[in-house]
């Protein structure tokens, strides 16, 4: 798979010859400084771009002509994501936040209230469905970004530097719930980052530099 992106008489080749079939269950790091096409790759696998040139092949289909209400709701159903900011809505009560997958997916606010419960006491946040973003923490707020991206108990979660905002210690805490996440509920996981020490929590490691992935490898089992 290759991207390109025009700006006027200038094209820039942005993914080179990509070349990455990722398994159910697998955790998987994908590590490159500024720059490196992370962002790029990500936004394909989660089905936000799919102006590329090749084949995206996801549960047996090919993706990469499908107009954008096929997209969406692909993105909907199958996709967790976790952003650097948290992306929350800040007038929004944490339900509120959590819920939206599931409304989504035309889900009664009524049948979403427990599955949001239940997926806040999953990452450690019982009794804060009533709260605001803005009375929580930044580690607080990435846990409810992260009970947001598996409500809907999406095929994968894509966490776009998940710790970028947060100290070591917060990171390691979040970073451990991706970990048994994965473990417990053999949830798929990929992590872009660009710090190694959270890197070395995924079972595999993808090395990405000026647009070409330089190393893929297994460092755990």
């Amino acid at each position: 798979m290759n991207k390109y992106y025009q700006n006027g008489a200038n094209k820039f080749h942005v993914l080179k010859n990509i070349n990455l079939q990722i398994n159910a269950g697998e955790f998987v790091s994908i590590m490159g400084p500024s720059g490196a096409g992370k962002t790029s790759l990500i936004n394909v696998l989660g089905f936000i771009d799919h102006q590329f040139e090749g084949t995206y092949e996801f549960d047996g289909q090919v993706y990469e002509t499908s107009d954008d209400a096929t997209l969406s709701r692909l993105r909907n159903q199958s996709v967790g994501f976790v952003f650097q900011n948290f992306k929350l809505i800040t007038n929004n009560t944490i339900l509120e936040n959590v819920e939206l997958p599931l409304l989504y997916g035309g889900m009664s606010k009524k049948e979403a209230k427990p599955i949001v419960e239940k997926a806040l006491e999953r990452v450690g946040l019982p009794n804060s469905a009533n709260k605001i973003p803005n009375e929580l923490s930044g580690g607080q707020q990435q846990r409810v970004a992260i009970a947001r991206a598996i409500v809907h108990q999406p095929k994968f979660i894509l966490a776009d530097e998940p710790t970028g905002a947060l100290d070591s210690k917060t990171a390691a805490d979040i970073m451990a719930i991706f970990k048994e996440l994965n473990e417990a509920e053999h949830t798929t996981i990929l992590v872009v980052t660009h710090d190694k020490h959270v890197a070395e929590y995924g079972q595999r490691l993808v090395q990405i530099f000026d647009g070409a992935i330089t190393d893929d490898k297994q460092v755990k089992s």
